[in-house]
This record gives C-alpha cells, sequence and structure tokens, in this order.
C-alpha cells in the first residue's frame, strides 16, 4: 500500500503538467492562426472567395494552346521483317561482260550459275553504238556504263553495289564473264564463313597483295562499308593499265589488307588454263586433276561452249560421288536397321527413301490405279475407263522400258520382252508415285513364257520455293459480264449483289455490263430497249455514289444470226473482251463474271493474289449448283451453301478467268490466225465464218476458248484450283438448239460438252438414282 501511494504522488506532477499544456494550447492557438501568412477576400461582384497563398498552383492560360516544338515522328514499320530485323541473303554475284560476249559468254554464267545464288547481276558497256538485245537472251539483270574506262569499271560496279544492294548481302563476288564459278561450291564456302570478318579473298594473287579479278574476287560487305568513303581516292589513283592492281591498291590503302587464299580454314582455290591441251585434258580425265577438282573458279573460257564442257564435267564429277555417297548410306541402313527395338518398322524400299502414308482410317486408304499401254481404270467415281493422255502415256512408257531394260541386263541376255500384263500406280504426296507391272518374257533357253513382276518408285525430289513477283489486295478489278436478253433477271440479282458486297463496303472494283442484243431485238435510243430498266438502274447506282469512285458501265454489241449456234457461243467471248478490252488500260486486271454467280469478297481478293502480270493467269474451279427440281432435300437459305447435297465442283467450267488486260493482248495477237480479232460488232459474223477448226485441232485442243487461248498462246502460268468461293446457281443448258449446227469435229465436241455438262449438273448420283427408281415405281 506504501508503495502505490508512493508512484502515486509522483506521477501526479506528471499528469498535472499534460493537462495544464493542453489547456494552454487550446487557448493559445487560435490566437497564433489569426496571424498566418495568408489572407481571405471576399469578391463582392460574384461572392467568390479567392485564397491568395503562395504554394497554390495557378494556371496560366495566356498564348495557350501552343504546339510542340517538335513533332512526333510516325513509326513506319517495314514489309518484310528481315529488314527489320537486319537480315540479309548470303551471295550477290557482280559478272563483268563486254559488248562482244555478253551473248554468249555472260548467257553460260546465268545458265550455270543463277541456279545457285541469290542474286547476279551483269554489267556492260552500255554505248551508243552497240545494242544489245536483252530480251532474247533472257538474262535477268543486265545494268549498262557508259563509263568506257576499263581501269575504272571495278569502282563503278562497287557504286552500285553501293547504291542498290549493300544492305541485302553478306558477300559479293567480283568476276568477268570468261571465268567459270563453282557456284555451289562458293555457297557452301560463304555460308560457313563468319560475317564478322573482314574478306578480300581470291584463289590467285597478282604480286604479294593483289586479288585476281580474272580469278575472282570474294568481298564481305564491312569491306565494301569501309570502301565508301575512299571510292573518290581509288579513282584518282588508278593510274596503272591493269583493273587488279587499281582494286588492289584501293582495298590495301583502306583496310591494309592483302589478298587472301583463305579464310578460316577454308582453302580458296582457282585452276588457269594456260593452253587448249589443259582443257581436253581436264574433259577427258577430270578425276585425275585433283587441282581440277577443288577449284572455286577456273578461267579463261575462250567461248561459251568451252564452259559448257566444263560444267558437264563437274555435273558428271558431282553425280558419282552422289551416286556412291548413297550405296554407302543405303548399306549403312541396312546394316544398322538390325539394332532396331522390335516391332520399330521395316526398312523401307528403295532403301533410305520416305516410307510412304499410314492410313489412320478407312478413309485415309491410298487406292491403286490399274492401267494398261493404252487406257486407264475406274481413275474416278465418274469414269469406268478413259484413254491415257499425253504426259501419262509418256510416262508409262519411260518406266515400261526401264524395267525391260532391267531384267533384260539381269539375266544376261536371255529374257525377251513379250508384253505387259498388268499395270497399277499409286500417286501418294508424302513419298511419290510408285509402280507395279506384270510382264510377260520369252525365256530364250527353255523357250517358254515367264512372268515377272516389277516394282519402280519414282520418289518426290526435295521441295523448292519459287519466287513469284509481288502482289497486294489493294489492285482494282474490272469486271466485265456478259449479259444475254434472257438473262435480264439474273443481272438485275448480280446489280443487287454487287451494290452490297461492292459498293456498299467500297471495294476496288468497277462493273462492265456487255449487253448482247440479238440481230432483232430493239437496240439503244428506242422506247423499247430490252436492257433500258438494266441501263437505268446501273446508271443510278453511279450516280449515286460517284464520290466514291464506283462506275457502272455497259457496252452494246449487236450480235448476227448465223446458223453456226454451236460456234458462236463458244467464240462470243472473243468477241466480247475483244471489243471492250479498248475501253481499259493496259495493266487493268479483269475478271470474267456469269449472270448467275454470287459475287464474294473473298473470292474478289483471291483474284487479286492469284492473277500477276506477265506472270499467271487464274482460272478458278466453280462450286455449280444442281438442279432445283431434282433435289430432294430443298435448300434452307438463300445463298448457296458447299454442300454435297446442293451441288459439286465442276472442274469442266472453263467460263470464269481472271488476267490482265496487256496479257490478253499478246496472247490475242498470237491467235488472230485462228481466231481472228473482233474490232466492231459486225466482225463476229467473220469470226464464226473465218474460224479454222483444222489449225486449232492441230494444237490438241478441241474445243476453242479463252482458256485455251491462253494455254496455247500466253507464255503465262495457269493457275487452277477450287474456289470456294466462286458460286454458280443452275443454268439450264439448252443443247438440243446445237443438233442442227454441226458442221465439223469441233462444233460437234462442243455440243458433246454440252450434253456432258448438262448431264452432270443435273443432280448427284443419290438423287439421280432416287428420281430413276421413283419413276419406275410410277410405271
Amino acid at each position: 500500500m506504501l508503495c502505490s501511494s508512493a508512484r502515486m504522488r509522483q506521477n501526479f506532477y506528471l499528469i498535472f503538467g499534460i493537462t495544464i499544456g493542453l489547456i494552454f494550447s487550446l487557448i493559445v492557438g487560435p490566437l497564433f492562426e489569426a496571424s498566418c501568412l495568408f489572407t481571405v477576400s471576399i469578391l463582392k461582384s460574384n461572392s467568390i472567395s479567392i485564397i491568395n497563398d503562395e504554394y497554390e498552383p495557378r494556371i496560366n492560360l495566356a498564348g495557350k494552346p501552343q504546339r510542340a516544338q517538335k513533332a512526333p515522328q510516325t513509326l513506319l514499320r517495314p514489309r518484310y521483317y528481315s529488314t527489320e530485323l537486319g537480315i540479309r541473303e548470303k551471295l550477290f554475284i557482280g559478272v563483268l561482260a563486254s559488248q562482244t560476249t555478253v551473248d554468249g559468254l555472260a548467257v553460260a554464267v546465268n545458265k550455270t550459275v543463277t541456279h545457285w545464288v541469290d542474286k547476279i547481276v551483269f554489267f556492260v558497256d552500255a554505248t551508243a553504238e552497240h545494242k544489245i538485245n536483252v530480251s532474247r537472251m533472257k538474262i535477268p539483270s543486265i545494268v549498262g556504263f557508259t563509263d568506257s574506262r576499263t581501269v575504272l569499271k571495278p569502282f563503278h560496279m562497287i557504286k552500285y553495289i553501293v547504291d542498290n544492294y549493300l544492305d541485302e548481302y553478306d558477300f559479293f563476288m567480283l568476276m568477268r564473264d570468261n571465268t567459270y564459278l563453282k557456284a555451289d561450291k562458293l555457297m557452301d564456302l560463304v555460308k560457313h564463313v563468319s560475317v564478322s570478318e573482314d574478306v578480300y579473298a581470291s584463289g590467285t594473287v597478282i604480286g604479294t597483295n593483289y586479288c585476281s579479278l580474272d580469278a575472282g574476287i570474294l568481298l564481305s560487305n564491312s569491306v565494301i562499308h569501309k570502301l565508301i568513303p575512299n571510292v573518290d581516292w581509288c579513282v584518282k589513283n588508278a593510274y596503272s593499265n591493269s583493273d587488279d592492281d587499281n582494286f588492289g591498291r584501293c582495298v590495301l590503302h583502306t583496310l591494309n589488307l592483302p589478298c587472301q587464299t583463305s579464310i578460316q580454314n577454308h582453302v580458296v582455290n582457282s585452276y588457269h588454263l594456260w593452253e587448249a591441251s589443259d582443257l581436253k585434258r581436264i574433259i577427258d580425265q577430270p578425276d585425275q586433276q585433283r587441282s581440277f577438282e577443288q577449284a572455286l573458279t577456273i578461267y579463261p573460257m575462250l567461248n561459251a561452249d568451252d564452259m559448257y564442257k566444263i560444267h558437264l564435267a563437274f555435273c558428271k564429277m558431282h553425280l558419282d560421288k552422289a551416286n556412291i555417297n548413297i550405296k554407302e548410306l543405303r548399306k549403312s541402313i541396312v546394316t544398322e536397321s538390325i539394332l532396331e527395338p522390335p516391332g520399330f518398322g521395316k526398312v523401307s524400299w528403295p532403301v533410305g527413301s520416305q516410307p510412304g502414308n499410314t492410313p489412320i482410317s478407312r478413309f485415309d486408304v491410298l487406292k491403286w490405279d490399274y492401267f494398261s499401254e493404252t487406257h486407264l481404270y475406274l481413275d474416278s467415281r465418274l469414269s469406268n475407263v478413259r484413254l491415257l493422255n499425253k504426259a501419262e502415256y509418256s510416262d508409262i512408257q519411260n518406266v515400261l522400258n526401264t524395267s525391260i531394260e532391267h531384267l533384260v541386263i539381269k539375266y544376261s541376255g536371255k529374257l525377251r520382252f513379250d508384253q505387259m500384263v498388268n499395270g497399277y500406280k499409286k500417286f501418294d504426296p508424302s513419298r511419290g508415285l510408285d509402280y507395279i507391272l506384270d510382264l510377260n518374257f520369252w525365256d530364250l533357253l527353255e523357250n517358254k513364257l515367264v512372268q515377272k513382276r516389277v516394282e519402280i518408285s519414282k520418289t518426290l525430289g526435295k521441295v523448292e520455293m519459287l519466287p513469284v513477283p509481288y502482289v497486294t489486295e489493294n489492285t482494282r478489278i474490272h469486271i466485265l459480264l456478259p449479259v444475254h436478253s434472257y438473262e435480264k433477271d439474273d443481272a438485275f440479282q448480280f446489280l443487287k449483289q454487287y451494290k452490297q458486297v461492292c459498293v456498299d463496303k467500297k471495294e476496288k472494283t468497277m462493273l462492265m455490263f456487255v449487253l448482247l442484243y440479238d440481230s432483232n431485238s430493239p437496240g439503244k435510243g428506242t422506247a423499247d430497249d430490252v436492257f433500258k430498266i438494266l441501263k437505268d438502274e446501273a446508271t443510278l447506282l453511279s450516280n449515286a455514289h460517284k464520290k466514291d469512285g464506283t462506275k457502272v458501265a455497259w457496252l452494246s454489241v449487236r450480235v448476227p444470226n448465223t446458223k453456226m449456234v454451236v460456234l458462236k457461243d463458244a467464240l462470243l467471248d472473243f468477241a466480247v473482251i475483244d471489243l471492250a478490252i479498248k475501253k481499259f488500260p493496259s495493266d487493268a486486271l479483269m475478271m470474267l463474271a456469269r449472270p448467275k454467280m454470287e459475287i464474294r469478297q473473298d473470292y474478289l481478293n483471291r483474284v487479286r493474289m492469284n492473277t500477276i502480270m506477265e506472270w499467271q493467269i487464274f482460272s478458278p474451279i466453280p462450286f455449280s449448283e444442281y438442279d432445283p427440281t431434282i433435289m430432294t432435300q430443298p435448300r434452307l437459305l438463300m445463298n448457296l451453301d458447299i454442300n454435297k447435297m446442293y451441288g459439286h465442283f465442276d472442274p469442266l467450267n472453263y467460263e470464269h478467268l481472271s488476267f490482265y488486260a496487256k496479257d490478253y493482248v499478246t496472247a490475242r495477237k498470237r491467235a488472230e490466225s485462228i481466231v481472228p480479232i473482233v474490232r466492231v460488232d459486225r466482225d463476229i459474223h467473220r469470226l464464226v465464218s473465218e474460224f479454222t477448226s483444222q489449225s486449232f485441232m492441230s494444237v490438241n485442243i478441241t474445243s476453242p476458248s479463252v482458256f485455251a487461248m491462253f494455254v496455247l498462246y500466253s507464255e503465262c502460268h495457269m493457275f487452277r484450283a477450287v474456289e470456294s468461293g466462286l458460286r454458280l446457281r443452275n443454268k439450264q443448258k439448252l443443247c438440243e438448239l446445237y443438233e442442227n449446227s454441226i458442221v465439223d469435229h469441233v462444233s460437234a465436241t462442243l455440243y458433246g460438252d454440252c450434253l456432258r455438262s448438262r448431264n452432270r449438273n443435273s443432280g448427284s448420283k443419290g438423287n439421280l438414282a432416287k428420281l430413276v427408281l421413283d419413276f419406275q415405281n410410277e410405271t
């Protein structure tokens, strides 16, 4: 008790002091706040209180807003990711040619080198006295120099490379056109050399420091970069008569780098032909010339024939080595196959080839096609037997002759071929083409007939990427739509879809109706014009969307009467395009359409991507609707869907094409002798009457069409593929109208094509079979 009272007395003074301090702060605090460094003033005009405080933020609106002194830069992304990442191709070849040798040696260099390297350019004197026919030589790139001084040509080449290709390639090979280059060996060399090292190399060194341009000079990208500031000095100091000395002095002055004969332990060799006998000895016994075999370049070549002979000698050497390597690899595969786990798999034949497709289900089993020497059986679900086409016949004969030769050699001439009994072939996309042949032979020793079964495999080679010109989806499409008088309703439906798909969505297209008037139909300007309503609708659509660049035009064509109706209808596309193509520029992308088609945006984009000027013509295989009156299951939607019950992809339809106007004009001029060009309406009658069917049949094409013209007379590729975006409504074909107009083999073939197309587009097998059964039950 005493201790607790003592503590209370001690804490009493502390508590009392804290209490007095709090009371004093409450009393004195407001007095100090009244003397703070801010005042409150009241504006009587608007009763708004403004607090004047030096720490209060202030907004200065004078001279605002102000533009930024430095405008923000827009980020422009490159077209290719390789450009942004700085990825370069490996090798550029620059060939120094002359006016006298460019059409011989330069062409030989192009044929022996260009398929190995990334880029090859030929540099020639461009003097007014000599003109070069570049198109005849078919050399990809030729650059002309107006400066004829020989000692400066290497510097002109460097200047051109710097301006155009320096950032695109790692290594640059400079050589003359009389130098044979083993391009495959050079490509293998540069792939194993680091791009970080300065390379100035050649197989022949002049003196102790300079590389020989005759043997070829290999330069790295870094060396040319360092040469750029000193090119002017090099040109001023090119006092020697040898361009090798001048160029070598330039490199030595800039980098203090002498000519190299080895790069990162890779030796660069060249072979100098001193006499004509050297070339003959090399060609006769190339495998005994070790220095020739190891050479990267061989020089000088006197003419193109010598270069081709050298190339042939190297090809034979490589082929022999490749065959030896294949045999060794096959032996090793067979030897090591016993080490595989049980049930892992057997060795495929030929040894080392792709074993082929393993079917997952019965639907994936690949079918063997049975054939004879003249016919192919059950090649599709629509045919039982057909004649072999020219390519199939040639291939089968080649396989048959090779098999016979192999067996005759194997049995030392004791067998004599009698006939082929059976033939089977199967194409496997993962392996290639396989054949099985049953062949009858006479055994000359025992004088009896024996049968041998031979298996042949034609395996697929290495897949190569083919370069094609660059195309975009921004190209404007010019649609040509031929319309007969009985197709007016279909044309109205097409125009309605065109407005929805192209006009409303601002697609870059232009539509031209080609209105085909009969000889007795009222034409333009008359009150009862058969196409007057269609023309009015086209005009209204064009005027309503004129600001968007939309244009719907028409071209009126009077079609004369003729007894050869079948031939007139087949040739009418020529007349339509001949008369309409004059309205468009040469670089216009043309699309031939039909009133029964459904226009779709994805199809338009594929037309843009698959049609390439001076390169490719696009011929899509459309999805054609079956006859709606025969369908057992009616369509539920207005649009035509891809369904086997509603239609099929018609491979016999060649009416839809897309091409560039320039390509059509080129091919059309070449075909004028067979199909006369139509310049005015009255030429259509002459087109039908003067069509030379015999000349057309002489080139193995029996049905005249624009597609056949491109196949025969155009150098462009024909790209034909199934197109799901191209869908055609069913069109009733009145083939009976053609019966009375058959005058020759061509018109008879056209009549047969009409019947075959109508039958295939009638309905599916199930629908037709049900129709037959229903008819039988009714009778």
